[in-house]
């Protein structure tokens, strides 16, 4: 009985030691544990601590049961703290232990990677980013979250052709990914590959076709390429009529080929539903004058201003379609409206000589009667007003008014009765210039 008890013995000890020699050998460190501490000792150490103190070797299965469940719990609880360097700390641990070949169900390797790299984005170190997801698609090549992170991580770096690969590698994956595919629409736009922004755009108003933002794009991009982007305004605008922007969007681009009276039509058929939206009442307005339906471009002004009645500029709209219709009574009116308004500024001051000039050239005799030059000169001391105040804007009319002897002066003067004389100022006459009430006051020259 002896015997063979010492011979069980003798087999266990040789099994167990040419296990540890598999394991360690002399100068090589070994990890060991007796259940309570886990150390790693030189191998002649660890032999000793095996046989004499109920040590055994610390195998990667062991380390796993023990760390993975509180790793995979103190990530988890790292990431939702936003713990972002503790966070990142632990999913490498859980890398670097393989806890998902340890227990899939707690640690799985789709996350593990993503939340990873996201840890290393908040920090801002991209390049360990990049270097995670690297690692993560190596295991796991079709992982859609991981390539649009890795994507990302490439953006932040300015690393656009490998960022490029990604978006391309989701798009041939067949993803209807709007963010990805726009970043990736973006940088063939930097790069100057238009026909395949314009391609990628495409195929994202497909899935997403009423994204307003990826139409205005794909209209820009059609503009660097040279070809007209107008269908893709008017499919826009056709397929949302309330909406101003896009109808606001389609006039203008109408208005820029020349398309006046479709431009008008969209702008009308939108102010149906927004009565009380300032920037069409503006744009049909401008529209009508443009198209010189001078008339209809008042009435849409007058009701314009009657939702903002302290805006001089619309009251000086209205009197340059009126002067346009030649109806200076009504032009005179508004110009006064302006100027009460602005308060004289430079611009109402030009407006009122224009105005003043051209109804001197519209009423004028040939030879220039004495009420032509006084409206001449009431129009040149508007321009000289405005001047002063830095508004040259009608310099070449001024210019005429001084090269052409159209100007009341002292021989004009002296031709006056005793009766005008004595009041020290001089007035138009005459059916043409019957709304002009202003006098011009008598100068010291005289």
């Amino acid at each position: 009985m002896s015997n063979k008890y010492l011979s069980n013995m003798l087999i266990i000890t040789l099994f167990f030691c040419s296990v540890l020699d598999a394991q360690c050998r002399r100068g090589e460190t070994l990890r060991i544990s007796n259940g309570i501490e886990i150390k790693e000792v030189e191998c002649r150490e660890a032999t000793r601590l095996i046989y004499n103190e109920d040590y055994w070797p610390y195998s990667i299965e062991d380390e796993r049961e023990d760390r993975c469940p509180q790793l995979a719990s103190s990530a988890q609880q790292y990431y939702s703290t936003s713990s972002w360097e503790l966070s990142a700390n632990a999913y490498s641990e859980l890398i670097n232990l393989r806890c998902d070949e340890w227990n899939s169900d707690w640690v799985n390797p789709n996350d593990v990677y993503l939340y990873w790299a996201v840890a290393l984005e908040y920090l801002g170190q991209y390049d360990k980013a990049e270097a995670a997801l690297v690692q993560g698609l190596e295991e796991l090549p079709e992982n859609i979250d991981l390539i649009k992170r890795l994507a990302y991580a490439y953006k932040k770096q300015d690393k656009i052709d490998e960022m490029i690969i990604e978006y391309e590698r989701l798009m041939d994956m067949g993803i209807e990914d709007t963010t990805s595919l726009r970043d990736l629409a973006s940088a063939y736009g930097q790069q100057g590959r238009t026909d395949e922004q314009v391609s990628v755009l495409k195929k994202i108003l497909v899935f997403d076709p009423n994204n307003s933002a990826i139409q205005s794009e794909l209209a820009r991009a059609y503009e660097e390429s040279g070809e007209d982007p107008l269908e893709i305004f008017k499919d826009r605008y056709e397929n949302n009529t309330d909406n101003v922007s896009y109808a606001t969007e389609y006039a203008e681009k109408l208005i820029d080929n020349g398309e006046l009276d479709e431009a008008i039509d969209v702008l009308e058929n939108t102010l149906d539903y927004n009565r009380n939206n300032n920037m069409v009442y503006m744009m049909l307005g401008k529209a009508y004058s443009e198209n010189s339906d001078f008339e209809d471009a008042v009435d849409i002004f007058e009701e314009l201003f009657k939702l903002d009645r302290n805006n001089y500029r619309i009251a000086i709209l209205i009197s340059e379609n009126n002067i346009q219709m030649e109806e200076f009574d009504a032009a005179h009116n508004w110009a006064n409206e302006a100027l009460k308004i602005s308060k004289n500024n430079a611009e109402t001051l030009s407006h009122m000589g224009n105005l003043y000039y051209k109804a001197m050239q519209f009423c004028r005799t040939d030879n220039f009667s004495r009420s032509d030059k006084i409206i001449a000169s009431l129009a040149y001391n508007y321009f000289l007003k405005a001047e002063k105040k830095g508004n040259s804007k009608y310099f070449k009319q001024k210019n005429w008014l001084e090269d052409n002897d159209v100007l009341f002066g002292y021989s004009d003067w002296f031709m006056t009765g005793p009766e005008v004389q004595a009041t020290g100022k001089v007035k138009a006459a005459g059916r043409c210039y019957d709304w002009a009430k202003e006098s011009l006051p008598k100068q010291s020259d005289w």
